[in-house]
């Protein structure tokens, strides 16, 4: 049956209509899902806030709601395409996760967290180079340590990785990015024994590059030879070998280690799966894995700011990545991700600590210098949700998201006890 869409004007919404469709980018509002039905008559008031009109799907808003969100169908089989794809997710409900911790307490509790996954990490590629068998447990115990603090605030961890920029990339990178899948599989509701599977999966989707040479690793794309290219290309398969001797294994981990480098146009390795063939977590991994790639240093290339990485991921939209997740994931970390540096619009300069949902381009800004970059003695909170002017009358906003160490600002010692 063919999906029957039709324009409603906002003050024409029932409880049972399936929004598709909204008059304005999903991005630039605060609903969870690109596709949701109306469940209460507060949808409805935040709907008719935000919009004029939407779009709504008859065929879905007709009988008893089944709601799963868009993107979690199980994929087709390729027509062209011979690979049996394993690991995908079917329908379920996503939990709605409340903060229950605050951003000072979660840091704290947090930090013993963040070493024991920085160890494990480490560990684990150790292991790999001395060609010995993984302890696999390690990284199932690291993975329940973030999900269980992210569940509890997404933010503290997301802190906690910006510490660690100036160390090792490449174990660094698997950290930050199980981290950021984390809290963009709690934004989109994954149940937690999921999201321990997809953190499990990000941790060690790249642990087949610890048999590469660290000449083709630390080397710019651009300037391999066609076999080292192949070899990058092979680490996949190195990873699939490894963890095909571990014991707790399942096809959600496996999924995210064989899948993280498909595109939603076809144009990723090594199956050059499309679209939903590619399994959620894949899809997931793969957005997370290119945003930290984008805002991590490397020896040929800066790296990005969080604005410059957020463009460059929307602009990929319904290319390289599936345009709901996209949007989903910008949701997820806000434009101003917890840790960036910016400059506010009365010269002030802070850090952001915290994420408003409804309103991603307000966040929670640390202030911790005055408008004359001179460093402030008692650092202060301020939300830019509920303060949109200076005392002055002028409006307060976030004018510049600024680059890591930008007027020697060291997060490390910026503390979040005012927080």
């Amino acid at each position: 049956m063919s999906i029957k869409v039709e324009q409603v004007s906002t003050q024409d919404l029932q409880l049972g209509m399936y929004v598709s469709q909204l008059d304005r980018p999903w991005i630039e509002t605060p609903f969870p899902m690109q596709g949701f039905h109306i469940r209460s008559q507060d949808d409805i008031e935040k709907l008719r806030a935000w919009c004029k009109h939407i779009y709504i799907d008859l065929r879905l808003g007709t009988g008893p709601v089944d709601f799963q969100p868009v993107g979690f169908a199980r994929p087709a089989s390729a027509a062209k395409k011979t690979v049996q794809v394993k690991g995908n997710l079917g329908k379920f409900t996503p939990v709605r996760y409340a903060v229950s911790s605050t951003l000072k307490k979660e840091v704290a509790a947090s930090a013993t967290n963040h070493r024991e996954v920085t160890r494990a990490v480490v560990h684990l590629l150790n292991q790999v180079r001395e060609g010995k068998p993984i302890n696999f447990d390690l990284a199932r115990k690291a993975s329940r340590a973030v999900v269980a603090s992210i569940v509890r605030n997404p933010d503290a961890m997301v802190w906690l990785a910006r510490l660690k920029d100036k160390d090792s990339y490449s174990y660094n990178h698997s950290i930050r990015c199980a981290i950021l899948a984390a809290v963009f599989g709690r934004h989109i509701g994954l149940p937690v024994d999921v999201l321990e599977n997809l953190v499990t999966g990000v941790m060690v989707m790249d642990i087949g590059n610890a048999r590469l040479p660290r000449k083709i690793l630390n080397a710019e794309e651009s300037t391999l030879e066609a076999d080292e290219k192949k070899a990058v290309k092979d680490h996949v398969q190195h990873s699939l070998d490894i963890l095909e001797q571990c014991d707790g294994m399942n096809d959600q981990i496996m999924a995210v280690v064989q899948y993280h480098h498909e595109r939603h146009d076809g144009s990723g390795y090594p199956f050059g799966l499309q679209g939903t063939q590619i399994p959620l977590l894949a899809r997931i991994a793969g957005i997370v894995d290119t945003y930290d790639a984008i805002t991590s240093p490397r020896p040929w290339l800066e790296a990005r700011n969080s604005t410059e990485a957020v463009s460059i991921l929307y602009a990929e939209r319904d290319q390289a990545f599936q345009s709901a997740l996209v949007e989903q994931f910008i949701q997820s970390i806000g434009v101003y991700p917890t840790g960036t540096i910016v400059e506010l619009s009365n010269d002030e300069v802070g850090v952001v600590i915290a994420q408003n949902p409804s309103r991603r381009l307000r966040p929670q800004v640390l202030v911790v210098m005055d408008a004359a970059k001179q460093t402030l003695s008692m650092p202060h909170v301020l939300d830019l949700m509920s303060v949109d002017k200076t005392d002055r009358g002028e409006p307060l906003m976030v004018a510049s998201c600024l680059k890591p160490g930008t007027y020697n600002l060291d997060l490390a010692r910026i503390q979040v006890n005012a927080a």
